[in-house]
């Protein structure tokens, strides 16, 4: 990769000083027009990064050296772009009105649905479903909570509510119990593998609390389970009746699953109609990341902005900060989204790389966040890029100051500010992203996630890493089941563990 004449141009670009001086760049009285994109709802500013024509131009070309447009090609028309696993990814065909698949997904989803809310489907308790709960971690959580929260209000108009049980803390488990009306409750196992430890766990402990509450008699006919998973065998094999299972398509990655029947629990909260409205969204963005030239594509230039940073600046955090309570779950799924699919160190051909990929990606509610961390970027002697997100709602004060708010760090952090004498200057220079949304609707958030999947696989292209599989996910637990096993056998000496583990897991199970 480092051989290549177009990244050797794009690193002697980020040598010259005046790239990283936004005061010089910013003396082309042709630049906010040329860095500011507009599509459907998305308005993209990226006049205040450290990038200018030539910058972009070269970028562009490193990605035409990339074979970007054939590998965006091969994952529309459903060719093995997962080369781990020898699959297509599939996801974008859920979201295609032309696509056999979206009728397949859509009418298995929303005929459950409407078996819901209907009544005709009733829990183990006889009773009607009126609360949802989700269990399901990484993937089969992060997507769900998010749409379900902005498209809900935080769901306070939630036409189902759905509650979400992600870690196997015992607290959090007693918590939900207290917390929800359990014989009008339905609790979907949602697990792409039907293996995952802590889902299974969580599920085990819910049905040992289910057994022990009177009234409770799950058969046919009635079920306080459910299940979405691929494989469905599974899910049937732990009693959860065939037609309460939704099955998903294996070649649908788990991070960027929302689209399949993980989003079941976002049809019970914010309708049917509002998830084929972010369906949509996603849809034309797709054909925009598939029609648009790379110039004026905006998953390709988010992409090539993070990789000029990444790989030429050197810049190794990244920051996600919405300015709206309803997204404030989107940094996390950002952060599985991109960390999940390019932290790797090999490419597709199994060879270790000597060029980083994924930065390290935080963030929160923007003005929480300028009480927590915004000290470090005004006078930290780091920079990173950051995307400020903000969603126009008009006739609303409080949203037009966090709007203001918004705006203002972004011109505070490149301006700055001089004080003589004084430890309270900043010294500005510092580079960031504005992305706006032209509502809170399912079509606006559709267009928003579509756009940051198409922008972390054009990454993954440009750094020939697959972006569909997570080896590294692996380890820890494989090692976390092992340490389980030889301690219930006490065997734990038969592990070739270090004096410092052996320590802990004494420390652990020590009475």
């Amino acid at each position: 990769m480092r051989n290549n004449p177009i990244w050797q141009q794009l690193t002697e670009l980020a040598q010259q000083a005046e790239i990283k001086n936004l005061t010089h760049l910013w003396q082309d009285p042709s630049r906010h027009q040329s860095l500011v994109f507009e599509f459907e709802d998305l308005y993209l500013d990226l006049s205040k990064n450290w990038i200018n024509e030539a910058t972009l131009k070269a970028l562009c070309k490193l990605a035409e050296h990339a074979n970007l447009k054939p590998a965006i090609e091969n994952m529309f028309n459903g060719q093995i772009v997962n080369t781990t696993d020898q699959l297509p990814a599939t996801h974008t065909e859920l979201r295609n009105p032309n696509h056999p698949n979206y009728k397949r997904n859509t009418e298995s989803l929303f005929t459950l649905a409407d078996q819901v809310t209907s009544g005709q489907v009733k829990t183990a308790f006889g009773k009607q479903v009126k609360q949802l709960v989700n269990i399901g971690i990484g993937g089969s959580y992060l997507g769900p909570r998010l749409v379900v929260e902005a498209l809900t209000e935080l769901q306070s108009k939630s036409h189902i509510p759905v509650f979400f049980a992600a870690s196997v803390d015992d607290s959090l488990i007693n918590q939900l119990f207290k917390s929800i009306d359990i014989e009008h409750c339905l609790f979907c196992i949602s697990s792409k593998s039907f293996s995952t430890v802590e889902t299974l766990m969580n599920a085990r402990a819910i049905q040992a609390k289910l057994k022990q509450i009177k009234g409770y008699q799950p058969n046919a006919q009635q079920s306080s389970m459910m299940a979405i998973t691929a494989n469905t065998t599974r899910a049937l094999e732990v009693g959860i009746p065939e037609h309460m299972i939704l099955p998903f398509d294996p070649s649908i990655g788990g991070r960027f699953s929302l689209w399949s029947a993980i989003g079941f629990p976002i049809v019970l909260a914010a309708g049917k109609d509002q998830f084929k409205a972010l369906l949509k969204g996603a849809h034309l963005i797709d054909q925009h990341y598939q029609q648009q030239p790379f110039e004026s594509n905006l998953p390709v230039l988010m992409a090539l902005v993070s990789i000029w940073y990444r790989n030429f600046i050197g810049l190794s955090a990244y920051s996600c900060l919405p300015y709206d309570a309803r997204l404030r779950s989107l940094p996390k799924w950002l952060q599985q989204l991109m960390m999940e699919s390019t932290g790797k160190m090999h490419n597709v051909d199994g060879e270790v790389i000597n060029y980083p990929t994924s930065p390290w990606v935080f963030g929160d509610h923007g003005q929480l966040s300028q009480h927590a961390f915004f000290q470090a970027f005004h006078q930290g002697v780091d920079a990173l890029p950051l995307d400020f997100i903000g969603v126009l709602e008009h006739n609303s004060p409080s949203q037009d100051f966090l709007l203001f708010n918004l705006i203002a760090q972004g011109a505070a952090l490149m301006q700055g500010k001089e004080e003589d004498h004084s430890m309270k200057g900043c010294p500005g220079n510092k580079p960031s992203t504005t992305l706006l949304l032209k509502n809170m609707s399912a079509k606006s958030v559709g267009q928003l996630l579509a756009m940051y999947e198409h922008m972390i696989y054009t990454q993954s292209v440009i750094w020939n890493i697959n972006c569909f599989d997570q080896p590294g996910v692996e380890l820890g637990k494989s090692i976390a089941r092992d340490i389980q096993e030889h301690v219930e056998n006490n065997t734990l000496n038969d592990m070739a563990l270090d004096p410092s583990t052996v320590a802990l897991i004494k420390k652990v199970t020590e009475p």
